[in-house]
């Protein structure tokens, strides 16, 4: 297996931007420039529907380009301008804060940087509970340091931004009620976390699913959650929270763990539609 910093150097089918990696050359190589980069062609969906709903006719789609390539296309069959320019707002990619981090993360390993999405629940986005949220995080030489390219925050603390596996183990230590994670005021619990746990381990194994994207377990329902469930969700925080500390172990349990591991179809549920479909996952052009 290749040594982790090689892993995540390499783009992954998802981030990796295909016929459109001419569109990555010659970009800023500092971490402030590439948030730019990224604000200069996303918008996210909250702003959109808060301030201009009218947006949204027909492009609800927007928000399921899964791939870096997909969202591309889109990107410049709006505005065919170089991403070092800013589009008006009205012309920049409706997407989420999965899309921000997912993109930095594929402009990062363009550069040879090793870097990965994470997903979690942030701390500083709600005032009543910690909200779900995606993350980037890269290799500096000496740490991994974590970057919000959504909200243009730089090194990220643990304290501010809870990944999935942290979250689960504090919930199941009693650290933490389960309230305080969720998807909103009225979509909170511990079946939010049963969500982005799996996502986290998906891509930190280099599947970086879409934020409406489940598969396997994540879906089941109380009562039919199992004890077994559980524990094979305790297995899965441990190897999520520290990667690093056995790799290959890390590795090996996520391609042996049926219920956890992308299948080739998945249900992608469109929150913006309200709406679930079955869909192959590789999406790219």
């Amino acid at each position: 297996m290749p040594t982790p910093l090689d892993f995540y150097s390499a783009q992954s089918t998802i981030t990796g931007p295909g016929t459109y990696s001419n569109l990555f050359d010659e970009l800023p190589r500092d971490l402030p420039g590439l948030h730019q980069i990224v604000q200069n062609v996303y918008i996210h969906i909250w702003k959109v529907r808060k301030y201009n709903p009218e947006w949204l006719k027909g492009r609800t789609h927007e928000y399921e380009a899964r791939s870096v390539a997909k969202a591309l296309s889109l990107v410049m069959a709006h505005d065919k301008r170089p991403l070092t320019e800013t589009r008006p707002k009205s012309e920049k990619l409706i997407v989420d804060c999965r899309h921000f981090a997912v993109l930095l993360v594929a402009l990062l390993r363009h550069q040879g940087v090793p870097a990965r999405a994470r997903c979690g629940f942030a701390t500083y986005l709600e005032k009543t509970h910690y909200q779900d949220h995606w993350v980037a995080e890269y290799w500096n030489g000496e740490r991994w340091v974590m970057e919000d390219p959504d909200l243009v925050k730089h090194d990220v603390s643990p304290e501010e931004f809870i990944t999935g596996g942290r979250a689960w183990q504090m919930i199941r230590a009693n650290e933490i009620s389960d309230m305080q994670f969720g998807f909103g005021p009225g979509l909170l619990g511990e079946w939010a976390v049963r969500y982005d746990l799996p996502r986290d381990l998906a891509a930190i194994n280099k599947f970086e699913m879409l934020s409406g994207d489940s598969w396997g377990d994540m879906e089941k329902k109380e009562p039919l959650v199992t004890s077994k469930d559980r524990k094979l969700l305790d297995e899965a925080a441990q190897w999520s929270v520290a990667p690093n500390n056995d790799f290959n172990g890390m590795r090996t349990f996520y391609e042996t763990a049926d219920s956890l591991r992308v299948p080739e179809t998945i249900k992608l549920y469109n929150y913006i539609e309200d709406k679930s479909k079955k869909v192959t996952w590789d999406d790219r052009p």
